[in-house]
């Protein structure tokens, strides 16, 4: 007996022993879930290698309670805090009405309820209530900040539900409100219920955003995106959407190929070790890239929980922490004897340990947080933030690029992006090409190709062209606002109403409006004898009349004056004799010679007749230089003035009508000029009928040819005249510019790649490309060898034609012709003249003159004629038988030989046979 009352005493000592000593405070934790929390199971491993030594989690099953039944909720709440051991702590439901039911709960009875879902700003929390995800007003910064940060001037908000749209309260105060303006309105938009949203989508695509904020939940968001894909609202290269959700880095967006950039943003990085490790212990079937937001900060809740007892624990290492049941119907006022929710506050999780980053709950507050955002276009490393925010700093954010680098990763975006590149017929800036059956860029060519080209190569990218729709350059806008086009480029003027509809590149060319006309043809019969216009015929008859006189008075003068008649011979000091050179022939070439300004080679000596001379040339001096400036005057001048020669001139006759381009940017000019002269000339072409308004260029130029005494003048843009002028001579530009501005390659607003077309523009301007491609497409394609001299700026024929002096030539080849006709009569009868004197037939002296006339390189000439021999052997033959007479009569008559000598002599020979004995 006295064994058996030893053992009982030994097991009752060893069971005091377990309880009392060896016992371990068993915590119960309450799980409070809606239906649809069910999908993500409650994980107790954490707590449980987390626990502290003495301390016994007890796995308990969640308890559904429904979302919006705040009676119903309560119900459930108390009675599953009065059944056994109760609760030390509650994870409380999503829905915002039940969590806000529970929280209410959980405070009656002094119990922390932690909490992993969003919670509207400025909500004010019960002591017991703690929140794991970030704080709405901080996150609501957040997102404003790298709103900002993105630089996006409008956009729209696509929300799912009010949450969403309180989450972007802060984004919506970056948008100052101003009247009459729209380019700094925010578009807002509800998803509805779904799941087709294309027509939402559709009218937003029709609205042409370029900027998208897109906040929904993440399991409606590639849904809603291949649905955008569908109504083309995610085609443009330009369009950039932010995806605020932030599980959006669990979606695989290489699936969906789309060339739009998306930026997300994540609250953890799940390539990082201590995540992805984590991640392998507690979660092995769930990829860390796939790691929800709402596991993740139910983990980082459990570690949170499980630090605050073990805290606890140690602070009261005596005390037992047990659970306790708790009643709803009682009087008694719960309290929290061990300062549990204080220790939840003052608890922090370091980082490493938790799933998102270092933080703590003060003030039942998650205030401390990080969102990194991501680019998931990123060609470099999708992975790898380009910026990162900090809750302790909301207003900046860190961006982890450099220009640099972006600009690198919009070259590779680019370089996997084909352009399409809207342009419309028009010389000589697009034209179909000569090649028959051609396909792609090789159906066309002209400068817009060949520029595209040029700056396609300093981009490196690829392009398309495509005509626009009418081909009208209000086509070529409209594609660019409705994303089928990232590039626009034609005779493409930079306007205001444009640029508020598109961006536009720097200028590739600058012009100004100008006036294109006609060259009109003037009735007046040429004359060719233009030069004789200088002066009347009153004075042509008065000179002529006048030197003939003049030459006769210095006849008269030389005559009377002693110091005219000179001596012949001035070695003879008292000559028989004295000479007067001023005959007729010599006073005529004087006076001719003076008022020809050739001068003469003679000159009077006498004093009266020199002051005659001087006179007469003081005359000629006066003509001639009278003459010579009033020839060019006449020789040189237009047939006729211009009808007009500026704007004003056009705008004050009404004899010839001008016109526009219809809906062009000449049209816009005139329309909303507030000049009173371009507004009373609009308002005349507006009532003009016949329409003065063509629906091209082309037609307008085709117009003012064909229109009859230039009736019609077209106003067009410098360049288009400049291309015109070089292949039409019959036009000209009249005036100069009404206006100054630009041709620029157009894009979306808010084109990323603008700057770089820039970039590519202002090095073809420094290289000289610009204007080698404006050489070749005006002034060497397509002449067909019709290229007129003086193209591109006002026609001034100022030549002097034949039809102007061809009677100069006329009298010359007159006067010529008369010398020669001249010469050839004296010719003639100097021939007559040796004929008889040398006693010679007339053939025989013509026939050695011309064979003299003929040796043009014998310079002298024999004062007699040489003849040929066998005229010579029939002269000597006469000589001989004149000899024989003259001896014969000397002999007879008895004359002296002498006398016969010099008589032979005489007749150019001297006969042998006399001699002068006798």
């Amino acid at each position: 007996m006295k064994i058996v009352f030893q053992n009982l005493i030994v097991i009752f000592s060893f069971v005091a022993y377990n309880y009392f000593c060896l016992a371990k405070d068993n915590i119960k934790i309450g799980l409070f879930f809606n239906e649809n929390q069910m999908s993500d199971p409650f994980n107790w491993e954490i707590v449980q290698d987390q626990a502290h030594p003495e301390i016994e989690f007890e796995a308990s099953k969640p308890i559904i309670v429904p979302e919006t039944d705040s009676f119903e909720i309560m119900k459930i709440a108390c009675s599953a805090f009065s059944s056994e051991n109760g609760f030390s702590a509650v994870f409380g439901p999503r829905h915002l009405i039940s969590s806000e039911t529970m929280q209410s709960a959980c405070s009656n009875f002094a119990v922390p309820c932690i909490s992993t879902q969003w919670i509207p700003m400025n909500t004010k929390l019960n002591p017991y209530t703690f929140n794991v995800y970030p704080d709405a007003n901080f996150l609501s910064q957040g997102l404003a900040t790298i709103v900002k940060s993105l630089d996006w001037d409008r956009f729209v908000i696509v929300y799912e539900n009010e949450e969403g749209l309180a989450k972007l309260q802060d984004v919506l105060k970056l948008q100052l409100y101003q009247d009459n303006s729209d380019r700094n309105s925010v578009l807002i938009k509800q998803l509805g219920a779904g799941p087709d949203y294309r027509s939402l989508l559709k009218d937003i695509s029709n609205l042409h955003p370029q900027r998208l904020i897109l906040d929904c939940d993440v399991d409606k968001i590639t849904e809603i995106l291949i649905q955008a894909k569908e109504v083309k609202l995610l085609d443009d290269f330009s369009t950039r959407i932010f995806l605020t959700s932030l599980d959006a880095h669990t979606i695989d967006f290489k699936e969906l190929k789309i060339v739009t950039n998306i930026t997300t943003i994540r609250l953890f990085d799940p390539a990082q070790g201590s995540v992805r490790s984590t991640t392998r212990i507690y979660y092995p079937k769930i990829p860390p890239e796939k790691l929800r937001v709402e596991t993740a900060l139910q983990h980082d809740a459990n570690l949170l929980l499980v630090k605050a007892i073990n805290s606890l624990k140690e602070k009261y290492p005596d005390s037992d922490l047990s659970s306790q049941r708790k009643y709803c119907n009682t009087s008694e006022i719960y309290e929290d004897f061990f300062n549990f929710n204080r220790e939840m506050q003052e608890v922090t999780v370091p980082e490493g340990e938790g799933l998102t980053g270092e933080f703590r709950l003060e003030n039942g507050k998650r205030e401390l947080f990080t969102l990194e955002l991501i680019e998931v276009n990123n060609p470099d490393n999708p992975n790898s933030p380009i910026g990162i925010w900090r809750s302790d700093n909301p207003e900046s954010i860190h961006l982890t690029r450099n220009a640099t680098e972006r600009e690198r990763e919009l070259q590779v975006r680019m370089q996997n992006y084909n352009f399409i590149v809207s342009s419309k017929l028009g010389k000589p800036y697009l034209m179909y090409s000569r090649i028959e059956g051609a396909t792609g860029n090789a159906r066309f060519r002209g400068f817009s190709l060949d520029l595209i080209t040029e700056v396609a190569k300093e981009m490196k990218i690829n392009f398309t062209f495509e005509l626009a729709d009418r081909n009208l350059a209000t086509s070529i806008v409209d594609d660019l606002v409705n994303r089928r086009a990232d590039m626009g480029i034609c005779d493409f003027t930079i306007t205001q109403q444009r640029s508020e509809q598109i961006d536009f590149s720097l200028p590739f060319m600058s012009l100004g409006i100008s006036i294109l006309h006609s060259e009109i043809e003037q009735e007046e019969i040429d004359n060719m004898y233009g030069f004789m216009r200088p002066f009347s015929w009153t004075v042509w008859i008065y000179i002529i009349t006048l030197y003939l006189v003049i030459s006769f008075a210095i006849l008269l003068i030389a005559r009377l004056d002693p110091a005219d008649w000179e001596n012949p011979h001035p070695c003879n000091p008292k000559p028989e004799e004295v000479e007067n050179i001023w005959g007729i022939k010599n006073c005529l070439w004087l006076t001719l010679g003076s008022i020809m300004t050739q001068g003469c080679d003679i000159l009077p000596k006498g004093i009266c007749s020199r002051i005659a001379a001087a006179m007469w040339w003081f005359f000629s001096l006066i003509m001639t230089s009278t003459y010579t400036a009033n020839l060019a005057a006449f020789l040189t001048m237009s047939k006729k003035d211009e009808s007009i020669k500026s704007v004003e001139d056009l705008a004050t006759q009404n004899k010839i009508k001008y016109g526009v381009m219809s809906n062009g940017s000449t049209q816009t000019f005139f329309e909303n000029s507030n000049n009173s002269l371009y507004q009373k000339m609009w308002a005349t072409m507006k009532n003009e009928n016949p329409s003065v308004f063509e629906s091209s260029n082309d037609k307008g130029v085709e117009r003012v040819l064909n229109t009859k005494k230039g009736l019609y003048a077209f106003f067009m843009e410098s360049p288009q005249i400049e291309y015109e002028l070089e292949r039409h001579c019959g036009l000209k530009k009249i005036g100069q510019f009404l206006d100054s501005k630009s041709y620029g390659i157009g894009v979306p607003l808010g084109a990323e790649y603008r700057h770089t077309i820039n970039a590519a523009i202002l090095k073809l301007q420094e290289n000289g490309r610009l204007n080698e491609l404006k050489e070749k497409w005006w002034k060497h394609e397509d002449l067909e060898d019709k290229q007129c001299s003086g193209g591109g700026g006002e026609v001034m024929k100022d030549e002097l034609t034949l039809s102007n002096v061809g009677g100069a030539f006329i009298v010359l080849a007159a006067g010529i012709g008369f010398a020669f006709i001249l010469a050839f009569v004296e010719f003639l009868w100097n021939v007559h003249s040796i004929s008889v004197e040398e006693h010679i037939s007339y053939f025989e002296a013509l026939k050695c003159e011309i064979k003299f006339a003929c040796n043009i390189k014998v310079t002298k000439k024999a004062a007699k004629p040489v003849i040929s021999d066998s005229s010579s052997s029939k002269s000597e033959s006469e000589r001989s038988m004149t000899r024989t007479i003259l001896a014969g009569a000397g002999s007879f008559l008895n004359i002296n030989a002498s006398v016969l000598n010099r008589l032979a002599q005489d007749r150019d020979f001297t006969p042998e046979y006399i001699s002068d004995d006798q």
